[in-house]
Order: structure tokens, then C-alpha cells, then sequence
């Protein structure tokens, strides 16, 4: 099933109260109360809007954010064509509505332009006037209720507005059309008791509503239809604990909902399908950052969260695709199918099975989803490091131990009986009390459990890195499971492939081999800078003294490294991955490309989104 999962966010502003909307072609429009950097306290009615256009998992925001006019809790609606903003006025409880359009910056005097107001004029006077900006004309505020917390949804010419009543907790609606350059408003009805609503529509007049109960801390849902002259509402059906919902909804039936969990300022996402009369949800609901005021918008396959920092009046935002991850290259095979391993990127999980927690598995945990759940996010290479301890086998990172081999092994099996026609890698180094025996043990458990999909097929005349993807996935999904140091070289086992670094002194003997150089390091940019300057020297040799030797394929290891604690580190190198792949051409001037993102808690960098952009995947 497709789903989203919009990871750590990266700070593009001051502010607070955003609602952010977004076109089919990646065109953003985010309006908030403006707040002062490093300010505590916000008592300004100043609205202002920031642009930013999308760039893979990238969003480019202008430098300067526009004042518009005044009042409190705004919302925005974009389709690519029109703009419609709503908002509180700055006194009293009047809720008044705005036209616009996105403007690319020509030059159109407001003679020329009915529906510009005044704020529009005020906003060119800011910043550089030799640089041309993208603004959005929008016309004078218009009343068309009274309550609080109006949020706007668009599509076509259809508006759907909902608000809070002022003093009691009720919903109300209103429908409108957009006629020239005004909106036709027929009429506000009562929806029913709740509070802090938010509203979202698709291309066929389906409307879903979420929101607070003012009771308890229940999110609530309706499904609607759009008549000629009125909604035609479904149900109030409960959707879970949280807080501050918003709801975005695609052509297809998907719907998007992030919120505050209901204790704390964790921030929650959900992901479903409408089926019948109500929503079929892909679990239930998943932590993805920290904050509050959450807001979400969707288009063309692709998802945007936009919220304010827990703390400060900074403002963040993240993006997503809308995708099914767990056949992510079963379903873009027109894009993948002639490459090879040295050609394809894939997202990688470092220390993959340090997944559990307790006293002291806490300290080596490095992972949060357990093999099934990385699998199913997309991660395609595991790094997987044994340990043989009272006749079994379990993982272990720095000298912390994991679960049990078998319980790792047994989730690749799910995955794989589920008829995934993926590419999975699996690596085995860093052996820790092993010897023949133990080793003779792990190939073992890997041709018991896995031996249907273990990669067999001897090699003549070419490597491993050679083989297209459509050869590996020609009949179903496949595994390589490749084994460093002498235990594979000196025990032979069909399936079992050998691995070297670019640098072993052995790296003649391997099957596959990989630059894997990792930064040893806790500070980000240093990290950043070492590993982007080995991509931009790599050119496909192993190490000296066999440079005549070709290495297959280039691992950007994008970890810090604590003593313990990865999980804090880690949040600043997963923030950034996806704007600065987007930001690095896809393959360096020796022609070679990144093959694996290789992370800390894998979905928390949204690896996988980032690789599919990365292999041109649209």
C-alpha cells in the first residue's frame, strides 16, 4: 500500500500558525502570523506568506517572506491557478477571505490588476528592487463568517471554508465557487460539535474533514460530497488521540493527516485510503517529528509538512512522497531496469539489526524499525554484523548485542513470501566470537530461510555489478547476501558472495566491493564535507596498491559517530540528506554514482524517497 513518511524537518523561517498549500508543479505557498527571530512571546497580528518551489525532496524557500495584512490564524489554499486565503481579523471574530494568483514577477501595475490590495504594494517596497520575486496577488479581505480557526480547501472552483463558532464548539461549513475574480458563498451550516477543524478536496468534489473533540482528546473524521448547492456529509467517525489536525487529500482517494499527539509535542502522521464510507488506514498513527501546529498539502504524487518549533517560533517543513515503498523498484522498472549495481542507489541502514531497546541495548541501538518495517520502507542494503554466543547467533554493535540472527532472518523471509520482486542486499562483517562452526551456522540459517531467493547463478566473465536489474529480478525478488573477511573464501556456499572493502588487502577475492568510508566523526559538517569530497574523488578503483582492480560501488556513509546516544546525533545528518543530494549532480565527473545512502534511523532521512529521485525516478 502506498504511504507517506515525512521525516525531520529543516528550518525555513520565523513564525507561527502555518498553513502551507502546494501545485501540481511543485509550487509552494506556506502564510503564518510573522514573530521575531529568537522571540518567546507573540502578540503580532502581521500576516506574511513565504514561496518555495520543490526540488526532489528539496524545498527551495525564497530568502525573504511577504507581509500581506493583518489578523491571526491564517490558511491558503493553491491549485496552480488560484490562490484562496482565509483568516481571523485582527479584531473581533470576523473571518474574511482573499483571491489570488501566483505571480512570477512580471510587471503588472495594480491598474491593471483589480484585485491587488494595498499589502501587495507594500511588499514590493521591501528588500532589492532589481530583483525580480515571485509574489501572490491577492485581493482586499472579504467577510464571509464570524468564529475562529478558519482553514480553506480548493480545487477547480469549488472552496470548501470551515471554521469554529466563537464562543460554543461547533463546526461550521461553507461552500463556494469561484466566479471572475470573487467567490460566491452559499451560505454557513452547522456541521456539528468539534473544534479546530481542517478541511481538504479533490478533482471529484470528495471533501474530508478532521477535528478536535471538545470533550476529550479524540481526533474526529467526516467524509463529504460536493452537491450543487451544499455537502453532503457522512458520519462522525473517531480517528484516534491527538491534537491540532490537518488533513490534505489526492484524485485517488489517499488522505493525509499529521497532528500533536495528545500529550506531548510529538507530531503524528497517518496515511489511508477512502473505501465505501469511511477511511481504510495503513496502520495506525507514526511519530515523525517533534512541534506543534502541524500542516500538510499534496499534489502529483508528492506530500509537504509544514509546523513551528516546540520550543522556539521557528518554522520547519519536510516533504514525502506518496508511494508504495515495499515495491518501490517492482513498480519502476521502466526507470531501473537496465541498471546495474554500480549504476543503482538504494537506501542502506547502518547496523540494521540494532533495533531493540532495553537497559542496555539502548546504548548500540541504531535503528528504530525492525528488518520487516525497514524492508517495507524501502531500505534495500542491511548492514548485519553476527555474534555467536551460547550456540546462537545474534547481532551486535560495539560490543552491545541485538536480537537473535533468526528473528532478523525470519523478517527478510516474511517480506519476501509477500512476492516483493525487490533487489536486497545483505551484508555480514564485523564477526564477533566467531569461528567455523559459527560461520557454518549463519550460511545454514541463510539457505534454510532464504534459499529460495539467495542468488545462485555462477559468474563467467563478468561481476556481480556487471548484471542488470531486470536479469536479478527476472523470475522474483532476490537476495544477495555477501560475507567479508576468510569465511566464505575458505568455506564455499552456493549463494554466498564475497565481500572486500575497496581498501582490503584482499580485495582481489571479492565478489562485490564497495568504498565504504565512514567520517568518525559527531560534527555534521565535518561529516557532510569528507563525505562528499570522497564521492567527487571516487572513480570506480579500489584502494592502492590495486587500482587496476575495479570497485563496484560507492557507499555515502551519512552517520556520526558518538560513544552512545546515535539517535540525537543522528537527527541533523537525517534532516539534511534529502536537500543535499538534490543540491549534487547525479553522478560525479568520473561518471560514478552514489549506490547507497547508508543511515541511522532509516526512515527518519527518508532514504529510500531520496534514492528513487536519485535512480530519475519522477
Amino acid at each position: 500500500m502506498k504511504n507517506v513518511f515525512f521525516g525531520l524537518g529543516l528550518p525555513y523561517g520565523f513564525g507561527v500558525r502555518p498553513s502551507i498549500a502546494m501545485s501540481d508543479d511543485g509550487r509552494i505557498i506556506e502564510v503564518h502570523q510573522r514573530a521575531v527571530e529568537g522571540s518567546e512571546v507573540h502578540d503580532e497580528a502581521d500576516l506574511a506568506y513565504r514561496v518555495g518551489v520543490r526540488q526532489q525532496m528539496l524545498v527551495d524557500w525564497a530568502e525573504e517572506e511577504i507581509y500581506y495584512g493583518k489578523g491571526y490564524t491564517p490558511s491558503i489554499a493553491f491549485d496552480g491557478h488560484f490562490v484562496v486565503e482565509v483568516h481571523r481579523a485582527e479584531q473581533g471574530d470576523t473571518l474574511s477571505w482573499r483571491l489570488g494568483s501566483w505571480n512570477d514577477g512580471d510587471d503588472v501595475s495594480d491598474d491593471d490588476d483589480d484585485r491587488k490590495g494595498k499589502e501587495i504594494a507594500e511588499s514590493e517596497d521591501e528588500g532589492d528592487d532589481d530583483n525580480v520575486r515571485v509574489r501572490i496577488d491577492l485581493s482586499q479581505p472579504t467577510k464571509f463568517a464570524h468564529g475562529k480557526y478558519p482553514n480553506v480547501a480548493l480545487s477547480g472552483r469549488n472552496v470548501v471554508a470551515v471554521h469554529e463558532s466563537s464562543s460554543i464548539p461547533v463546526i461550521w461549513y461553507n461552500l463556494g465557487r469561484i466566479e471572475d475574480d470573487s467567490i460566491l458563498w452559499l451560505g454557513n451550516n452547522a456541521l456539528g460539535e468539534g473544534i479546530r477543524p481542517s478541511v481538504a478536496i479533490n478533482g471529484h468534489g470528495e471533501v474530508v474533514i478532521v477535528y478536535g473533540s471538545p470533550s476529550n482528546s479524540n481526533l474526529y473524521y467526516r467524509l463529504g460530497l460536493i452537491g450543487d448547492a451544499d455537502i453532503f456529509w457522512g458520519q462522525a467517525i473517531a480517528l484516534g488521540a491527538g491534537a491540532d489536525a490537518s488533513v490534505a487529500f489526492t484524485d485517488d482517494g489517499h488522505v493525509i493527516v499529521v497532528h500533536q499527539a495528545s500529550q506531548s509535542k510529538e507530531l503524528m502522521q497517518r496515511f489511508g485510503k477512502i473505501r465505501d464510507k469511511s477511511i481504510d488506514w495503513a496502520g495506525d498513527a507514526v511519530h515523525f517529528d517533534e512541534g506543534l501546529h502541524p500542516c500538510v498539502a499534496c499534489a502529483n504524487g508528492m506530500a509537504v509538512q509544514a509546523h513551528e518549533s516546540e520550543y522556539t517560533m521557528k518554522l520547519w517543513a519536510s516533504s514525502s512522497r506518496i508511494t508504495n515503498r515495499a515495491r518501490w523498484m517492482q513498480h519502476h522498472m521502466r526507470y531501473l531496469a537496465d541498471k546495474t549495481l554500480s549504476q543503482l542507489t538504494t537506501g542502506a541502514s547502518h547496523d540494521a539489526g540494532m533495533y531493540v531497546r532495553g537497559a542496555l541495548a539502548t546504548f548500540g541501538k541504531t535503528q528504530n524499525l525492525n528488518l520487516y518495517r525497514q524492508l517495507s520502507n524501502g531500505i534495500r542494503y542491511f548492514d548485519l554484523r553476527p555474534k555467536w554466543a551460547g550456540g546462537t547467533l545474534y547481532v551486535h554493535h560495539g560490543g552491545v548485542s541485538g536480537p537473535a540472527l533468526s528473528e532478523i532472518i525470519d523478517d527478510v523471509q516474511r517480506f519476501m513470501r509477500e512476492g516483493h520482486r525487490e533487489l536486497i542486499v545483505l551484508k555480514f562483517s564485523h564477526y564477533d566470537k566467531f569461528d567455523d562452526d559459527a560461520y557454518v551456522t549463519l550460511v545454514m540459517l541463510l539457505q534454510e530461510k532464504l534459499g529460495d531467493w539467495l542468488y545462485r547463478t555462477p559468474l563467467v566473465n563478468r561481476r556481480l555489478a556487471d548484471i542488470p536489474l531486470r536479469e536479478f529480478l527476472r523470475d522474483s525478488g532476490v537476495i544477495l547476501a555477501v560475507c567479508d573477511e576468510d569465511y566464505p573464501v575458505a568455506i564455499p556456499a552456493a549463494g554466498i558472495w564475497v565481500y572486500r572493502d575497496y581498501n582490503s588487502a584482499s580485495v582481489q577475492l571479492g565478489d562485490l566491493r564497495v568504498y565504504d568510508k565512514y567520517s568518525a566523526s559527531m560534527d555534521y559538517q565535518v561529516m557532510r564535507d569528507g563525505q562528499l569530497e570522497q564521492f567527487r574523488r571516487y572513480d570506480g578503483r579500489c584502494a592502492s596498491p590495486n587500482t587496476g582492480l575495479p570497485c563496484d560501488q560507492f557507499l555515502l556513509s551519512w552517520t556520526l559517530t558518538p560513544p552512545t546516544g546515535v539517535w540525537h546525533v543522528s537527527k541533523k545528518a537525517n534532516r539534511h540528506l534529502g536537500a543535499v543530494m538534490a543540491e549534487i549532480p547525479t553522478q560525479n565527473l568520473h561518471g560514478r554514482s552514489i549506490n547507497y545512502l547508508y543511515v541511522d534511523y532509516v526512515e527518519y532521512s527518508r532514504a529510500t524517497d531520496v534514492a528513487m529521485f536519485m535512480n530519475g525516478i519522477d
